[in-house]
């Protein structure tokens, strides 16, 4: 079995019961990691073997699909690839983490959180005094009328 032997098995187990979208991003998955390793000096036939029966991890696949199909996937939707879609996903609702933005938005996010945090602590260093001062003289006057 070939690359393309291999793609077409996996892709004909996942059709219909995942979303397209998903299909799409584990065959470039695939397809991707195989030239990646051919790249590398391996044979192609030495990464199907190690990679084992695509009936196999359709099934895996399958089993741990845990995603109703909320994420966008058109970010794999590219010509290339030979799998291809013109709209994955309803509502196009991409997944972002802070890790995913570039240093500059990282710096400015920790120089306002710095600033919030340093107004903070000014305010209740300014504050402090007098709530020592109105808890000591609550103290105080609850402790005369406890001697009467």
């Amino acid at each position: 079995m070939d690359r393309r032997g291999f793609l077409d098995i996996l892709q004909s187990q996942l059709t219909g019961q995942m979303h397209e979208g998903k299909i799409a991003a584990h065959l470039r998955y695939y397809e991707d990691y195989i030239q990646s390793q051919v790249m590398k000096g391996r044979s192609e036939q030495d990464v199907l073997n190690e990679l084992g029966d695509p009936r196999l991890i359709a099934r895996t696949l399958l089993d741990t699909d845990t995603d109703n199909g909320n994420i966008s996937y058109e970010e794999y939707s590219t010509e290339d690839s030979g799998f291809s879609g013109d709209s994955y996903s309803e509502d196009k609702r991409q997944v972002h983490s802070f890790q995913d933005k570039p240093w500059y938005e990282k710096l400015i996010s920790l120089v306002i959180f710095m600033g919030i945090l340093s107004v903070l602590i000014r305010m209740i260093g300014r504050i402090m005094p007098s709530l020592v001062m109105i808890a000591l003289g609550v103290y105080v006057i609850s402790f005369l009328f406890r001697r009467r």
